[in-house]
Formats: structure tokens, sequence, C-alpha cells
């Protein structure tokens, strides 16, 4: 029996009382992720409504447009964390099965704002920054380092394990798309893990001990609450190693995966080869560092004079 079925009402229903159906079944599922955005979803509703119920009948587009100026005017949210917001509300809707979804037609979409990368001098200077060995800023920056170089994500490399580490290649089942991929190793990643290797050897050893150290309540959703206090925790070590090396640049864990596809692009790789290394499942997603490409294209055309 689907979502729908399960709970599908007459338009009398509260949308609050289906929510909190949704977010039972979510916590149930241990989509954290999921669960969160929901939550935070329905807080708001439920403050620009001054804790009112609202039944899903009465729900209209006017009353969206009016919640979506709450979310920016008074709020403060920015463009895509409104887009994000209505888009979880849409889904709501669907999922209680209203004849008419109230969202559709104010729903916002999301703006695709330029992906910030390290040039090569700039990753440069930042590798150049003195840290203590073993210190926690040189664990984030040995990180950010293998991102720059791989590509994994930060979710993959604070899970990351002996066992996936042959000294050739890195073999990964990508924690966001649940994609097996198998990543070269580099000379220069090779020399950084291994700096690892003699503080956790076993083969379910974790290779950097950051989510060892994190805290975190005993629940349902302690894995995944666990990868985001320690992304957080590394973001926040990078960041100050990147103001050391005089970077102006907002840098986190992201940038590094952005770093590694722009430098491939540069050095001539193609979009279908770098969508590979990353893992996306279609090209499309890739390409939006296409546009990376621009300052190249007058190099390559020059080549034919």
């Amino acid at each position: 029996m689907t979502l729908k079925q399960m709970f599908q009402r007459t338009s009398r229903m509260d949308l609050f009382e289906f929510g909190e159906k949704r977010l039972a079944q979510l916590r149930a599922e241990g989509r954290y992720s999921c669960y969160r955005n929901t939550r935070a979803t329905l807080r708001k509703l439920s403050d620009f409504l001054d804790g009112a119920p609202l039944p899903l009948g009465k729900a209209t587009p006017a009353l969206i447009a009016q919640f979506r100026t709450y979310l920016t005017d008074t709020v403060g949210n920015s463009h895509n964390t409104v887009a994000e917001n209505l888009k979880t509300l849409s889904h709501l809707f669907t999922l209680a099965g209203v004849a008419k979804n109230p969202c559709q037609g104010v729903s916002l979409p999301r703006i695709q704002r330029p992906r910030n990368f390290l040039q090569q001098d700039e990753l440069a200077r930042l590798m150049a920054v003195r840290l203590k060995t073993g210190s926690p800023m040189d664990t984030a920056r040995d990180i950010f380092f293998v991102e720059c170089r791989t590509g994994l994500r930060i979710s993959d490399l604070l899970q990351l394990r002996w066992s996936a580490y042959d000294g050739a290649s890195l073999r990964v089942q990508m924690q966001k798309t649940g994609r097996p991929v198998a990543v070269p190793v580099t000379a220069s990643v090779r020399e950084t893990l291994e700096k690892y290797r003699t503080l956790f050897s076993g083969p379910q050893s974790l290779v950097f001990p950051v989510l060892e150290h994190v805290k975190g309540r005993s629940d349902e959703f302690s894995p995944e609450r666990r990868l985001v206090y320690g992304t957080a925790h590394v973001n926040l070590l990078i960041k100050r190693v990147a103001a050391r090396a005089g970077i102006g640049k907002n840098v986190s864990t992201h940038v590094g995966r952005h770093t590694f596809a722009t430098m491939l692009l540069s050095k001539g790789a193609s979009i279908y080869d770098v969508k590979e290394l990353l893992g996306h499942q279609d090209v499309k997603v890739t390409q939006v560092y296409a546009h990376l490409l621009d300052g190249r294209k007058r190099e390559l055309v020059e080549m034919l004079e």
C-alpha cells in the first residue's frame, strides 16, 4: 500500500495532522534530510498561521503566495530556501491526494548559482599553510585535498574505510546516489592516505578519524546526524585554513568536488569523463560545470590558426 493510499483523507483533514504522519514515516525509514526539511517547512507554515489548523481543502494558491512572501520578507529566507520549502509543501499536498495542488503556479524554481572552486595556485597556497601534523585542521585540509583529487563527496570520505582502498583506487558506494564508483588514486592522494594508516589501520576502520569524535543522540537518525555534524565541523576548519592562506572565497568541502571537476575540464577532459568520475547518473547534472570552459574556448579555436 502506497503512502497516498494509507493517508488519503477528505478535504477536511488538517495538513499538519497529515504532516505528522509523514514525519513518522520518514523517521521509520531513517531519512534524516527529508525529515528535517519537512519538519522545518511545517514549523514555518505553523508560525505563519499563528498555530491555526489548515484543512487541506482550505489551502489555496493565494494562501501559498502569502506564505511565500512571509518566508522572504519576514523570515528572511533566501530564494533557494523558499523554493525548497515550497517544493516540500507541494510534495505533502500531492501525497495527501488533494484534487488540485495549491502550490502549482506559486512554487519557485531554484536558481543555479555559479559553482565556487579553487584555482591551482589557490590550492597550492592552501596546502602550504603550516599546520600541526595530525591536528583537526590538518585532517580537515587533508580531506579537502582528497576531494580535490578524487571528486568524492564529504559524506563518502567521512565514511571511507581502509577496506575500500587497495593502494590504486578507492571503491565507494556513494551515500547520495547509492551508485558504486571506483576512483583512481594519484601519488599525492596515496601519500595523504598513508599518513593515516598508522592511526587506524584495520580493514573496517575509518580512514579519517572525524566521525569517531562527533557526539550525537542515539536514535534512528544517529548515523545521518553524525554525518551532518561531521561535515559542519570539517567545513568550519577548512574555512579557517583558507583564511590563513589568504583565500577570500567561501571555501567549503563541496568546493573540493567542484575544484576536481573544473581542473579536469580545464585540462581537456570531456564532460562525459567527468560525469563518470563524479558518479553522476545524468550528464545534465555534470553540465553545470560547462560554463567554466568559456575561458578555454578561445584557446581551443586559436589552435586552428
